[in-house]
């Protein structure tokens, strides 16, 4: 069987001009892809890498003006809190010194009240003590005559 295969005469290549019919038809072709597939691709691919470019470049843009935004944000919001905790303590410290005040001043009332209440006892005690003298002697003497007699 291979003898048979090698036999058969291998065909000839021969140049003539279907070779250059066909070149041309491929040179053609190629002119005819290029003009109205390739250049048409390739300006769409560039145009959306450049779109794709652009967004990223945006977004990225985007993020940082985000992220000074909020840098200030959380300044200011520090800011603020501060502010507001230094007026809560002073209004705290002020609401302190008042009530002090307040209760040092119902204190002294209160002292004055006592002294002259005392006072005003000690002077009833006095005249009670004045005005009983004469009875105790007598009570004395009652007393003492039914003890001893």
């Amino acid at each position: 069987m291979l003898l048979q295969y090698l036999a058969f005469e291998s065909p000839t290549l021969d140049l003539d001009i279907t070779m250059f019919i066909q070149l041309g038809i491929f040179v053609l072709l190629l002119l005819f892809l290029r003009k109205f597939v390739l250049i048409p691709y390739l300006a769409a691919f560039d145009a959306r890498d450049a779109l794709t470019r652009g967004a990223q470049e945006d977004a990225r843009k985007l993020k940082q003006e985000a992220e000074e935004a909020r840098a200030r944000y959380e300044t200011e919001r520090q800011a603020a809190y501060s502010e507001v905790e230094q007026r809560r303590k002073r209004q705290v410290a002020e609401a302190s010194a008042e009530a002090a005040s307040l209760v040092e001043k119902a204190r002294e009332r209160v002292q004055l009240d006592i002294a002259q209440k005392q006072a005003g006892l000690e002077a009833e005690l006095s005249s009670a003590r004045k005005t009983m003298e004469p009875e105790i002697e007598g009570i004395a003497a009652q007393i003492s005559k039914k003890i001893l007699g």
